[in-house]
């Protein structure tokens, strides 16, 4: 039978901290090509500019009819407030997305939109068409807008009656 040894010399270390990650949130002037991550071929199988302008405008579509069909009163007229404050913040974070995203190549070409329509677009899992794309980001904007000018169509329609 093996015997144990009557003594264990173990070398302790002082416990050190971990550096803790530091977040700039103002950078510097001229700072901003640490940050930057050119991607090659983003351009091509990217969302194109033209989508997104489509999907703001949705918004603005329907966030105006609220504002329209809606603000009747100071009560409602604060509510809609609130509603384009918090739709204002929502821009915001896309655009903070779109700045911190990957950048195009500066020597690579932009497609247009047709080549975009036409074209495949990377997302996470899969590739997609960019009809598909642009389908899944402006189906449910466009139906809450039209929603918006019905609902307010037939509020107002009620009130006239």
């Amino acid at each position: 039978m093996a015997s144990l040894p009557d003594k264990v010399e173990l070398a302790v270390q002082p416990l050190q901290p971990a550096p803790r990650p530091m977040l700039t949130l103002v950078h510097t002037a001229g700072n901003y090509d640490a940050i930057e991550r050119t991607a090659p071929g983003v351009a091509m199988r990217g969302v194109h500019p033209g989508a997104l302008v489509s999907l703001v405008g949705l918004y603005a579509a329907m966030l105006s009819g609220f504002w329209i069909f809606f603000a009747r009163s100071p009560e409602a007229a604060l509510v809609l407030v609130m509603v384009t404050v918090l739709m204002l913040v929502y821009f915001a974070l896309v655009i903070g997305g779109i700045l911190v995203a990957d950048a195009v190549d500066p020597a690579e070409p932009q497609r247009g939109f047709g080549a975009f329509l036409e074209g495949r677009v990377e997302t996470l899992t899969e590739l997609i068409t960019g009809k598909q794309a642009l389908m899944q980001m402006l189906f449910l904007p466009a139906c809450m807008a039209v929603m918006a000018m019905t609902i307010g169509i037939i509020a107002r329609l009620s009130l006239a009656g």
